[in-house]
């Protein structure tokens, strides 16, 4: 490490170097090599100017400021520093740069804070080696589940056994720490959609993060042949699926904004151009902030399933729901406070819910929580794609950093 004078774009630019990828794009996954190295630069960066650093069993990276009263308050700042597959530079490790910027010049101009100041970057939030998504966050308020360490990865490898290398390449030269649990909590993020960028703002001041739902359908039929099969003897499941998908896209667009629904994978047998599919398995995902809309479409979706059983002999469908996230707001005297500082610095904004998942949402189970987004280019994310400009970035660490000052400071 050259220096600690970083500009977030630098500081950036060096983290995206701990990577899989041999181009462009970025590959950090939770405990592999690249995020070892990448923990273990933050962790230098925490010391060089002046935090206690340390790590917790789950490999989350806790910098550390005491506050010089006696106060128990804990300004916990951060977001993650694991990627998806093939990703940018910018989701989720912007804000932990941003914290880190942000409390060095916070130091170097006003000295050490009142109140503690925490700076997290949480081990994971993607899911994209493990299936299961917030291991960070859930850790910090005491909400992981013990099966956790039965979890294997693409590999056969085990999540127990990834995280022992891992923490044990950690303690070679850092402490082993607990984090404190927060009384308030910050984080500054990409927006990862066009919404910003389309009204030509600079800062998103996020007033909740959408419930969400997920759903597998499989859809069972009758394999046969293509040719010698009429079309009134046929129970095809591919034709049910996109029957089913027609007619929820249908009720989705008439509940409008924000409301959101995608069918994103798809899965024919036995994918043959010259035979009937016997089964076609799909994915459904639905959000909004408004749940009790979420909650009538999910009667829909199996409203509809029983409707199609019952017009065709022969068709099974079934459907599993694996995941039901509720919808977590914001705290309004944040959203209040976050407002001020933009009409102070002269700063355009916009409030809006967020559609993606953040640690924020985890966090507020037990604090109070803000969540600010700066503009992404073309609403691109989880893409070497990914780009915010180095001016709107800094922005958006300006209004984070006055934030972060008026709470602890």
């Amino acid at each position: 490490m050259k220096t600690v004078n970083l500009t977030i774009n630098q500081l950036l630019d060096q983290i995206a170097q701990f990577t899989s990828q041999e181009t462009k794009g970025v590959t950090r996954l939770l405990y592999d090599e690249h995020w070892i190295e990448a923990q273990k630069f933050l962790l230098e960066l925490g010391q060089m100017i002046g935090l206690d650093s340390g790590f917790d069993q789950v490999g989350n990276v806790i910098l550390t400021k005491y506050g010089i009263e006696n106060d128990k308050s804990v300004i916990t700042i951060g977001s993650h520093i694991d990627s998806v597959v093939n990703a940018g530079k910018y989701d989720g490790i912007y804000g932990v740069a941003a914290a880190i910027i942000a409390i060095k010049e916070l130091l170097a101009e006003y000295g050490a804070p009142k109140k503690t100041i925490q700076v997290i970057s949480f081990c994971e939030e993607e899911g994209s080696r493990f299936p299961f998504t917030f291991t960070g966050s859930k850790n910090l308020i005491n909400q992981l589940p013990d099966d956790i360490y039965q979890l294997v990865d693409k590999t056969g490898e085990s999540f127990e056994k990834a995280q022992a290398k891992a923490i044990h390449a950690l303690k070679s030269r850092f402490p082993l720490v607990k984090a404190l649990l927060p009384t308030a909590y910050a984080e500054i993020h990409i927006e990862q959609g066009p919404v910003l960028e389309r009204l030509n703002k600079e800062i998103g001041i996020v007033t909740a993060i959408v419930a969400q739902k997920r759903f597998t359908v499989t859809i069972t039929g009758k394999s046969n042949h293509a040719g010698t099969t009429p079309m009134w003897l046929r129970i095809d499941p591919l034709k049910q699926a996109v029957k089913m998908i027609n007619q929820l896209e249908v009720i989705a667009l008439e509940i409008g904004e924000p409301f959101v629904f995608t069918v994103g994978e798809m899965s024919i047998s036995p994918n043959a151009s010259n035979v009937i599919p016997e089964e076609a398995i799909f994915s459904i995902d639905i959000r909004h902030t408004d749940e009790k809309e979420l909650q009538f479409f999910e009667e829909l979706i199996y409203k509809f399933a029983k409707k199609q059983e019952l017009e065709l002999d022969g068709l099974e469908i079934e459907i599993n729901k694996w995941t039901d996230v509720c919808v977590e707001r914001m705290n309004e005297t944040y959203i209040e406070a976050l407002q001020a500082i933009c009409l102070e610095k002269q700063l355009s904004f916009n409030l809006m819910p967020s559609g993606a998942g953040h640690d924020t949402q985890i966090v507020n189970r037990i604090a109070p929580t803000a969540l600010l987004f700066v503009p992404s280019i073309d609403g691109i994310s989880h893409s070497p794609k990914e780009f915010t400009t180095a001016e709107n970035l800094e922005k958006g660490k300006t209004v984070f950093k006055q934030f972060i000052y008026d709470l602890a400071y």
